[in-house]
């Protein structure tokens, strides 16, 4: 059973994903769709069982989760549950009469402001949680002892330790004002390994793939549609060599112990890929 169930809207993934990370590093289990989603099982199935079954449920707020109507029917699931209900905040959002309602009393934790301190604070929130006594101790008579029990110190608190992706800041100008790059997989300090040569060789291997298959079923005759097959075949091949590029430059990265994201300095422009810290 997880302790932690994680609600947060798709737009979301990436700050939603690192939250987890840096629960999971502290300790903290934590149940999140669709990682922990059995291959095959129905989401509208295995949400609500793990809603039921979680101590604390941690809610990604942002203006995109109050727009998603999964996070809004996860929220209510919760509230009817009796969770304890956590928002960590990405963005000072103004709640919707929905989430204003759901969230009444609901203690918030704004990361936009500062991350690391919020999620210190989140994580010694939710330690405090699971530590506290399930049920009231048994009132039952007991003999008074002939000595006086040796009371053991409660172990001090462990210090949460937190994510640095969570205070990215700009290499070269510190600044934290980051814009991220969607999409993008060509960033500083990551060699390709020549896997752009994809493009190129499987738009040939796509020439001759059309060439071939025109060559069965139309005469040599109308060469034309020859020229037509060739075409698409080169488009088709250049595209399935971006693909593969893509996928083999992401996984270099990764290897490499880079996070998957590239990001740009508003400031002075910097296009970098920021280290993780996640990595053991």
């Amino acid at each position: 059973m997880k302790e932690i169930f994680i609600s947060y809207s798709s737009i979301d993934l990436p700050q939603a994903e690192t939250v987890r990370n840096v629960l999971e590093k502290n300790g903290l289990s934590c149940w999140m769709a669709p990682r922990d989603i059995p291959g095959g099982s129905n989401y509208t199935k295995e949400i609500p069982i793990a809603i039921r079954n979680c101590k604390v449920f941690v809610l990604i707020l942002s203006d995109s989760a109050q727009n998603s109507h999964w996070v809004l029917k996860e929220l209510d699931s919760a509230v009817n549950c009796g969770k304890v209900i956590l928002p960590f905040m990405l963005e000072d959002c103004a709640l919707n009469d929905e989430f204003n309602f759901l969230l009444t009393g609901a203690q918030r934790y704004s990361a936009y402001q500062k991350k690391a301190e919020a999620m210190e604070t989140l994580i010694g929130r939710i330690r405090g949680i699971l530590d506290a006594p399930s049920a009231a101790k048994s009132e039952q008579t007991q003999d008074i002892p002939e000595a006086a029990p040796v009371i053991e110190p409660k172990p001090a608190a462990k210090k949460a330790v937190v994510d640095l992706l969570l205070d990215a800041k700009c290499p070269a100008c510190g600044s934290e004002d980051l814009k991220e790059l969607k999409g993008k997989v060509k960033c500083e300090n990551v060699t390709e390994h020549l896997t752009k040569l994809w493009i190129p060789v499987m738009a040939v291997v796509g020439l001759f793939v059309g060439f071939l298959i025109a060559s069965f079923i139309i005469p040599f005759e109308k060469f034309e549609l020859y020229l037509i097959f060739m075409l698409v075949g080169i488009i088709l091949g250049a595209v399935w060599g971006a693909n593969i590029s893509r996928n083999k430059v992401k996984r270099s990265r990764l290897r490499h112990g880079f996070s998957s994201t590239c990001y740009r300095c508003n400031r002075c422009q910097k296009v970098f890929d920021h280290k993780t810290a996640l990595d053991n």
